[in-house]
């Protein structure tokens, strides 16, 4: 390799692993005081490192956390519109590989708009063990950040609730995965989520059924 590449090459791998570090500590820094979504998907990272898993996000988990190994690693929303898209497609893609880890990660919101009791209860009848992890803020966020991003100084933005982007109270999402015998869990501290999180996979390793959490983030 040539001299002037090969420094090319290690300064753009430097640079890389500072923007890496630092991505990690932020998101690090966002178990405590109410988690963060980063927090739960470098935790969920962290719990997948070594298995051949498939994560799929809607406004769920981010990306820029996560140690991805593969091609089949992670799929995300489709951009022309998929509200409700992740939960029905792990389904799928569980079906059509069985013996493969299948990740569901959405929003309250998201998790909602896919019918969930209908989801529920295919993933029973079918025997479909999927993980699905709900990245719960109480709120149709992708609305507020839209109405955020055009309208900055808007009434909306200026109001202590933003209209029609509100999901409080919030429902019980681990009943609604027990009314078809799933695995359940709520999880509000941060600290809490890694043992979750394998007590998840453990469950869907020798148990061989849907598991759900509902983890509670900042909004």
């Amino acid at each position: 390799m040539p001299t002037g590449e090969k420094r090319r090459r290690e300064s753009v791998a430097a640079e890389n692993a500072k923007a890496r570090d630092k991505t990690v500590a932020a998101a690090e820094a966002g178990r405590d005081g109410g988690m963060t979504k980063e927090w739960v998907s470098l935790c969920l990272s962290r719990a997948l490192e070594g298995q051949d898993a498939t994560v799929l996000s809607e406004l769920g988990c981010p990306m820029a956390p996560m140690t991805l190994g593969h091609h089949r690693a992670w799929y995300q929303e489709p951009h022309a519109g998929g509200l409700g898209w992740s939960f029905p497609a792990a389904l799928g893609m569980q079906l059509a590989d069985r013996e493969r880890l299948i990740v569901a990660t959405m929003g309250d919101g998201s998790y909602m708009f896919a019918n969930p009791v209908a989801c529920h209860q295919i993933a029973e009848a079918l025997d479909l063990p999927i993980l699905v992890i709900i990245v719960n803020n109480a709120e149709w966020g992708a609305v507020r950040q839209s109405v955020l991003g055009v309208y900055p100084d808007g009434y909306a933005a200026r109001s202590n609730t933003m209209p029609l982007t509100q999901l409080s109270p919030v429902p019980d999402f681990t009943r609604v995965a027990e009314a078809s015998r799933a695995w359940a869990r709520r999880v509000e501290d941060g600290a809490e989520l890694p043992g979750v999180l394998a007590d998840a996979l453990d469950h869907i390793r020798t148990k061989r059924t849907l598991a759900l959490l509902d983890v509670r983030v900042r909004p």
